[in-house]
Parts: structure tokens; sequence; C-alpha cells
């Protein structure tokens, strides 16, 4: 019995750190674009690499350090998460996500925003583009994570190497596709930025879930 409540303690402060650490990916990246401090891509960058680097530094002892359900998809395929921790931990991230957005909200007169950072399709391109280019960023990032996660060497590095990847990859993609990489990230903010945001939310959700698939698959047959 003590065990079974020891194991539900221990999966309860996994969820608070997804859910937290979700929150803090999102109050300071998406942060940086609602409340007008970063204008431009590398800022943008900067602000999400910082996030996640604080995220992963304050809470990846207690949860692996997700925030991203494409990290988690990874983590499952890889067979290095449950089924029932990734559906605990998606939970989680989308509340820790929509909090930061409902944040944004309070603290801003509605009538002030202009963005509440949602993504869009930052060049005239086609919906396939960016389709592929936000599975091919998202790969990247997922990959990385499962590869130096496993490395008894660099976990002390991996909020380092986690930021120092996402700044690269956002300022490669942002100019193409927005470079969201988590659905979480563009699904929190397009649940309250209305229709336009919504009707292409979708290319953020599936692209990125594909993407850490194919990490998580092709992580597990190299580990073979």
């Amino acid at each position: 019995m003590d065990n079974i409540q020891g194991d539900k303690n221990h999966m309860m402060k996994k969820l608070i750190a997804e859910f937290y650490g979700t929150f803090i990916l999102l109050f300071v990246g998406v942060g940086s674009i609602v409340y007008g401090l970063a204008s431009n891509l590398l800022g943008v960058a900067v602000a999400f690499g910082m996030g996640v680097a604080i995220a992963i530094f304050s809470l990846g002892h207690i949860s692996g350090a997700h925030f991203n359900p494409a990290v988690s998809l990874g983590m499952l395929i890889a067979k290095r998460l449950s089924v029932k921790e990734f559906f605990g931990y998606v939970v989680a991230q989308i509340f820790g996500g929509i909090l930061a957005v409902l944040v944004f909200l309070i603290t801003k007169p509605i009538d002030a925003f202009v963005t509440l950072g949602e993504n869009g399709f930052a060049l005239p391109t086609t919906v396939w583009i960016v389709l592929l280019f936000e599975t091919i960023l998202t790969f990247i990032l997922v990959f990385t994570i499962l590869t130096t996660s496993k490395k008894a060497n660099l976990e002390s590095f991996m909020a380092l190497i986690v930021g120092v990847t996402l700044i690269g990859l956002i300022l490669v993609g942002g100019p193409v596709s927005g470079a969201s990489l988590n659905p979480v990230r563009s699904l929190a903010p397009a649940l309250f930025a209305g229709s336009d945001a919504l009707a292409q939310v979708w290319v953020y959700l599936v692209a990125p879930l594909l993407g850490g698939a194919l990490a998580g698959m092709i992580h597990r047959f190299k580990e073979v």
C-alpha cells in the first residue's frame, strides 16, 4: 500500500513539474512576443532558448524535462516513457501552456494585444512546406534530446544543449513556418487568438508530433 501511495506521489510530482515547466517555457518565450520585448527573430529565439533552459535546469531532475508533447511522444516510442505517463504529461503540458496565455490576458488589456504569440505561416508558402519544415525541425530537437539525455557525461549540460539547439532551430525555421516545434506552444495561444489561428493550428499539432515520433523510432532502432 505504501508503495502504491509512493508511486502516486512520485507521478504527481512529475506532472506538476511538466505543468510548471511548460508554463515557464511559454511565459518566457511567447511572453517575449506578447509584451513586445523581443522585436526580432533573434530576440524571440533567445527567449525560447532561455525559457527551456530555465525549465530544464530547475525541473529536469523531477520529470525528465519534456515540456512538449512531441518530446513525450518520442520518449514513448523510444520506450523511455509509459503510456500512462505519456497521457499524464501531455495533459499537464496543455494546462501549463493555457495558464501562461491566461496570465497574458489578465495582465494586459485585451485591446492592447497585437498578438498572443500564435503561430502562422511567416512567408507566402504552402501548407506542405510548413508541414515538412516543422517535422524536420522537431525531429532534430527531439532526437537531440533523446540522444544527449542518455549520456551521463552530458546530463549537467542538458539545459545548455537544448536551449542552444532550440535557438538555432527557431532562427532557421522562423522565417518559413514560425518554428513552433511544440504542439502546446501553438495550441494554447490559438485557443484564445481566434479563427485564423485555429484554422492553421492543426499543422502545428500534426508536424511536431510526426517529427517527435520519427525521432523516437530512429533512436529506438539505433539503440537496438
